[in-house]
C-alpha cells in the first residue's frame, strides 16, 4: 500500500491520512498520541495502518507480545 498500490485488488486508487491517532486502539493504553499513516483504498476499501514515530514502534515491542 505504501507504494500506492492497493495489496488486495491491485488499484493505484490509494489516499491516505498521516499525523493523526485515528482512534487505533493500541494507543488508548499505550501511547495517548501515537500518530499513525492511514492508507485506503478507494476501489475495495482495504485499508492499513502504520506507525510514523519510530522511536514510539519500538516501544511498542516493549509493550505487545509477538505473533509467532
Amino acid at each position: 500500500m505504501k507504494s500506492g498500490v492497493c495489496p488486495k485488488c491491485g488499484s493505484s486508487e490509494v489516499f491516505g491520512d498521516t499525523g493523526n491517532t485515528h482512534g487505533i486502539s493500541v494507543s488508548a493504553w499505550a501511547f495517548p498520541q501515537l500518530a499513525t499513516v492511514l492508507l485506503v483504498c478507494a476501489e475495495c476499501g482495504y485499508l492499513e495502518f502504520y506507525v510514523e514515530d519510530e522511536e514510539k514502534l519500538a516501544k511498542l515491542k516493549e509493550k505487545l507480545r509477538k505473533v509467532e
